[in-house]
């Protein structure tokens, strides 16, 4: 059978794999935004004294910028950096997860031999970055994109709100600043994120919003009908105990209530990912994380790669009826799964 993908250039991948990474030192250790600072075109001295860096490895490093294309160069040797300052950011900072990824290398070739452990834990400086990466106004942005349209399902603004997977909590002093008159209860099953939420809500000042250290699967008995919403973002796809989560999800909704699972716009089935850039950037960060996360229960593990076929088919199966919100039906790749009891 013919096959559906032509293989890229190899050799190509792995040099801008390597120029990724030194992007991403020269990101990490501020040398671009010591770039950004200058008026340019500059000199590599400039940069030198600039970045407060020894000028042959500011050389070094502007050599590996030019070779790739990121940083363009003059006739007479003066360099720019051309990308703009909010894209420097987002992808300097990106880049900056392949060294956190790298110091799990060990530990994803123990879990993938076939007698090695099923998984591991989180590991600390990926949530950190992670936490870095959903800046306040990117969640600020989501929330009016895709939590916003959920909550205008019900009337009023002071619901009952339960999210689950907080992690270190910046999505959800977001949301208790959108709804001021709700009341939110975050959980999740890493102590040190919710240690880390609680320091920043006493910082906050944000008055409408519980932290407690809990398995979503493990939802208390008398939380029995007591939800308007409940959010779970990033959350299933790195659970290995998926229908735990959702019978008890179904038990602690109103009758009336709303459930909105987000997970990455990956779809199930690997023909229907050539060329997605969504997948490109996501099922990597799979691969190392969240994979093994999922793997940690008696299951198989699921990860970003589980989908949003199956996902959704898992869903339905637990007795809830998904939502349209939106423009996009129910039945095309998406984020968000919204979804009540029958």
């Amino acid at each position: 059978m013919e096959s559906l993908t032509n293989a890229r250039d190899l050799e190509q991948i792995v040099r801008d794999g390597l120029s990724t990474l030194v992007f991403a030192f020269g990101y990490k250790t501020g040398i671009v935004e010591a770039f950004t600072k200058l008026q340019q075109p500059c000199t590599a001295e400039e940069l030198s004294q600039k970045a407060r860096k020894k000028l042959r490895y500011i050389q070094e490093w502007i050599g590996c910028m030019v070779a790739a294309g990121i940083v363009t160069i003059t006739d007479d040797e003066k360099y720019s950096l051309p990308s703009n300052k909010a894209q420097l950011i987002t992808w300097g900072h990106n880049a900056a997860a392949i060294p956190i990824l790298s110091e799990m290398i060990p530990k994803l070739e123990e879990v993938t031999t076939l007698d090695g452990p099923k998984g591991f834990g989180y590991h600390e400086p990926f949530l950190q970055w992670l936490d870095v990466l959903r800046s306040s106004e990117a969640l600020q942005d989501w929330n009016q994109r895709l939590l916003v349209p959920v909550m205008n399902l019900k009337q009023g603004n002071e619901f009952m709100i339960l999210d689950i997977g907080c992690g270190f909590g910046k999505h959800s002093r977001e949301v208790a600043k959108l709804y001021p008159r709700s009341k939110i209860t975050a959980i999740d099953m890493d102590q040190f994120s919710i240690d880390n939420a609680k320091k920043e809500l006493t910082k906050s000042g944000i008055q409408n919003i519980e932290y407690l250290c809990m398995k979503g699967g493990q939802l208390p008995e008398e939380w029995a009908g007591k939800f308007d919403f409940v959010i779970i973002k990033g959350v299933l796809h790195d659970s290995y105990e998926v229908d735990e989560i959702l019978k008890g999800i179904k038990r602690v909704l109103k009758s009336d209530g709303f459930a909105a699972a987000y997970d990455p716009a990956v779809s199930s089935f690997h023909k229907n990912v050539i060329n997605d850039a969504t997948a490109q950037y996501n099922l990597p960060f799979s691969l190392f994380q969240c994979l093994p996360v999922s793997s940690m229960g008696p299951s198989e593990g699921l990860g970003i790669g589980w989908g949003y076929e199956r996902r959704k088919q898992k869903i339905e199966e637990h007795g809830f009826r998904v939502v349209q919100v939106g423009e996009k039906d129910i039945d095309t790749i998406q984020e968000g799964i919204v979804f009540q009891k029958i």
